[in-house]
């Protein structure tokens, strides 16, 4: 990735969120879509390094290359940031309760059971 002297240090989520929130521009929006799809393309190595196991990659990629690659995947916020406000969905005062309703729809096995306004409807 280069010299960690060349780069700013990488932003957390509570950080992206933060700015924007300062800045809630289309052009903002966009960077930051970006930026959710490279820190998933992150998340994705990280899954492939744990099932193949150190010992595999290590074995398997030229010298020092896995460790390097192993030491760039440990300095990534992304795998180690707690959610934000935001990705939690507690945003917007009246959105929670239709994400919760969407995740237990879609089967999402870190919902808990949700209280339904209509309750009578299903009945």
């Amino acid at each position: 990735m280069g010299r960690n002297h060349r780069h700013s240090p990488p932003l957390t989520a509570a950080e992206l969120a933060e700015i924007y929130d300062r800045h809630p521009l289309p052009v903002v929006v966009r960077l930051l879509w970006e930026i959710h799809r490279l820190r998933s393309t992150i998340l994705r190595a990280n899954q492939i390094r744990l099932t193949i196991g150190t010992r595999v990659g290590r074995a398997n990629t030229p010298a020092g290359m896995w460790e390097r690659f192993e030491q760039e995947l440990d300095a990534e916020p992304c795998l180690t940031d707690p959610l934000t406000p935001r990705q939690k969905g507690l945003l917007h005062p009246g959105e929670p309760q239709g994400r919760l309703k969407r995740r237990a729809r879609n089967g999402d096995a870190g919902v808990t059971a949700y209280e339904d306004d209509s309750a009578d409807d299903r009945a």
